[in-house]
């Protein structure tokens, strides 16, 4: 049998036992494609991933990321976690320049680094800018897939498809009563009328009662993503940069003077996974200019796996 460590932390919290659970293995060499599915299959979180040796001589790492179903080209909370469990091995230290880079799937982002002492605190991951299509499904039956009515759908905001790399419909909801009520049915994906089973549902509500977090919430959402073998994740970072070009294409978030706009997102209440992603976008006039996603991470367990 082979032995391979992982390092199992908790993401975009900095409270054990919130937040996006997620495995890293940090020195992956030697798994074949279909072991790492298989290991992500019986790791079974949101996201499982692998530590490789970089092909691009900026990154210091490359990371590749899987469902339990399915190889994902970004994703959010797997790289701020992976970026915090490379911290952990004592690969990035506080001396080192920032931003450092990882190359994913979709090509080698910089990733920001806030340390407290030696101790990496922050993590901000820059996304690409998003691209947006108008959603062309049928509202009614998204709704009903979603266990709501057409009255629970915000009708001052469009439902649309969105992706920096990985696909979702961005479902705005009237209220958190709904929000909560939201439940995946077995035709979601096909009222989602996407282009394949890879998309997933980001459904939000900007009624947000103030003190849910310290300094408030802009925003709270969930996530559904069958079609990628998640029943519902935590925090979906991957989700939430093109979320916050979203709130600034359609004056829900204001930019300053400079052109950056911010947004706090709160996600897996529902799930009693509560989790924080801090959003930043800034903009140049319309042009998107640079989208990040930050937030913390805690290492919870460490272990070994065997693999004949």
């Amino acid at each position: 049998m082979r032995r391979y460590r992982f390092i199992q932390l908790d993401v975009f919290t900095h409270t054990p036992f919130g937040g996006n659970q997620l495995a890293v293995f940090p020195e992956a060499e030697g798994l074949s494609d279909t072991e790492m599915q298989a290991i992500a299959r019986e790791m079974n979180f949101s996201e499982t991933t692998f530590v490789l040796p970089a092909s691009d001589a900026r990154a210091l790492r490359r990371v590749r990321i899987f469902t339990p179903s399915t190889e994902l080209p970004m994703a959010g909370h797997p790289t701020v976690g992976t970026t915090f469990a490379l911290a952990h091995e004592g690969v990035i230290r506080a001396a080192d320049p920032s931003p450092i880079y990882l190359q994913l799937g979709i090509g080698t982002l910089p990733i920001d680094l806030l340390f407290a002492g030696d101790a990496l605190s922050f993590v901000w991951m820059h996304q690409p800018a998003p691209v947006f299509q108008p959603w062309q499904g049928d509202r009614a039956q998204l709704a009903a897939a979603l266990g709501l009515t057409l009255d629970d759908l915000d009708a001052t905001l469009p439902i649309e498809h969105g992706s920096a790399g990985v696909s979702f419909v961005y479902i705005p909801l009237r209220s958190l009563a709904a929000l909560g009520r939201a439940r995946p049915g077995a035709d979601l994906t096909a009222a989602l009328a996407a282009t394949s089973g890879n998309t997933g549902a980001h459904l939000f509500t900007l009624d947000t009662p103030p003190g849910t977090l310290p300094g408030g919430a802009d925003a709270r959402a969930r996530m559904f993503a069958p079609g990628m073998g998640v029943a519902e994740d935590p925090a979906t970072g991957s989700a939430a940069g093109p979320f916050g070009v979203y709130l600034v294409r359609h004056a829900r978030a204001t930019p300053d003077a400079s052109g950056a706009a911010r947004i706090r997102l709160e996600q897996g209440v529902e799930m009693e996974r509560p989790s924080v992603i801090t959003i930043a976008v800034q903009m140049d006039g319309e042009t998107v200019r640079d989208v990040r996603v930050g937030g913390e991470a805690v290492v919870v367990a460490e272990g070994e796996l065997f693999v004949p």
